[in-house]
């Protein structure tokens, strides 16, 4: 295992430590329940994407396909190895595996942020700009999401830029993370958080605002509520899952950083669990689209068997329909003749 840096006070495990076996076994289990949900739910929704359960917008199903691949990812990068952290009661890890994860979690985190910011803005747009939904295609989409994937590297980039070795294992939140010890982080580390945290929470929180007021419209008209809701409910969940870590940012700014008050329940405790309730965002998905969407509660219903026998059938029946009308045309013409 990696050697810590000795000036991050959190590595001290003899302080920050959870000492409670019923509590750490506690939080295992929250995190084995996470693990398994995104495992099992982000599966069953690419999967369904796959036969084409969503009966969604193309413009919202081809997003929703890239924020389910990315919570898988987030799990095998993130929850994986910090339930096993947790279960260990301490680093575990390689030296390499260790330096990976903060890049890696930095990555696909900051994706998914984009990725809903990019969910929200396209199906606002769609509602607002009916008429011209059709300049936004499956590939223009694929496009946007491209963009959010190639984007989010600015964090893991700038690690690398800076000082790469600036890893250590943490027990407050019992994973590796980016130490930020460099003197240039001061300024750049905000500057960061506003481009590509603060200002994709604002304009998601933004979108969700008009989003629920078309939805409340929707319900007196004709409008399909579906994929609004769907949309609503994944930024009302991602805003509700960073709400702590808010708190926990602007709380710290009036409470100071000195020794004493880092070990104080606000810095230590009260940190780790709203690091943890962030990975509501990961999990929530799978139990939204039940919800909401109409078809993939069928298709978890009927499973993936009848879905392929339902397919198979209506092939059949056209092949049969088509075969018969031949048959048909065939009879008119040897009558006519």
């Amino acid at each position: 295992m990696t050697t810590p840096h000795q000036d991050y006070e959190y590595n001290n495990k003899t302080l920050y430590g959870i000492k409670s076996e019923v509590l750490r076994f506690s939080w295992a289990g929250y995190f084995l329940f996470v693990l398994a949900s995104s495992l099992l739910g982000d599966t069953s929704i690419l999967v369904s994407i796959k036969y084409k359960v969503f009966k969604l917008h193309k413009v919202v199903t081809v997003t929703i396909q890239h924020i389910a691949v990315t919570d898988l990812l987030v799990s095998l990068t993130d929850v994986l190895p910090k339930l096993i952290s947790i279960l260990s009661n301490g680093p575990i890890f390689s030296a390499f595996l260790c330096y990976l994860s903060p890049y890696l979690r930095y990555y696909f985190n900051i994706l998914s942020l984009l990725l809903i910011c990019a969910m929200t803005s396209t199906k606002l747009c769609l509602l607002k700009f009916p008429l011209r939904s059709d300049m936004i295609g499956t590939k223009r989409t694929h496009m946007l999401c491209a963009a959010c994937w190639l984007a989010s590297f600015s964090f893991p980039l700038t690690f690398l830029l800076v000082d790469k070795q600036d890893i250590t294992f943490s027990y407050r939140t019992y994973k590796c993370t980016y130490g930020y010890t460099a003197g240039v982080w001061t300024k750049l580390k905000p500057a960061l958080a506003l481009l590509f945290i603060y200002l994709p929470t604002c304009l998601v929180v933004t979108n969700t605002i008009f989003l629920l007021h078309i939805a409340k419209k929707s319900a007196r008209r004709s409008l399909k509520w579906q994929g609004i809701l769907t949309s609503v409910l994944t930024a009302v969940v991602y805003c509700i899952s960073v709400l702590p870590m808010v708190v926990y940012y602007v709380g710290g700014r009036f409470l100071g950083d000195d020794q004493d008050r880092k070990r104080s329940f606000f810095y230590v405790h009260y940190y780790r669990i709203a690091n943890s309730v962030v990975f509501l965002n990961t999990v929530s998905n799978f139990y939204i689209y039940s919800l909401t969407v109409s078809s993939f509660r069928r298709f978890l219903r009927f499973g993936l068997k009848s879905s392929r026998s339902s397919s198979f059938s209506t092939h059949s029946q056209g092949t049969r329909g088509r075969i018969s009308g031949r048959r048909r045309t065939n009879s008119s013409s040897s009558v006519a003749v």
